[in-house]
């Protein structure tokens, strides 16, 4: 025989449970997307590490094994100088 106070025990346990099983399946939720966030971020950030070691890697190799006139040639280049007769193309499709 159930009592009046076991019944309400029940439900109030069964509140209970129910409540903390939504906050726990909303809390999970809410990390997942948290993680999926930071990956992206992290990817990002990787793929700017690498450019820059490739950009690090190509000016000490030039540093290292390059002539002068070869080094001062590769800096105005990536200023944007070019020699006086010379004729610069640039890629102007889309994506590029």
């Amino acid at each position: 025989m159930v009592t009046k106070s076991t019944g309400r025990r029940s439900i109030i346990l069964a509140f209970f449970v129910i409540t903390i099983l939504c906050f726990s399946i909303g809390l999970f939720a809410w990390l997942n997307i948290d993680s999926n966030e930071k990956q992206i971020k992290l990817d990002f950030l990787n793929a700017q590490y690498q450019q820059l070691q490739q950009e690090n890697d190509e000016k000490e190799y030039l540093l290292e094994n390059a002539d002068e006139a070869e080094l001062y040639e590769h800096l105005a280049r990536e200023r944007g100088y070019v020699y006086p007769d010379e004729k610069v193309f640039y890629d102007v499709t889309p994506g590029n």
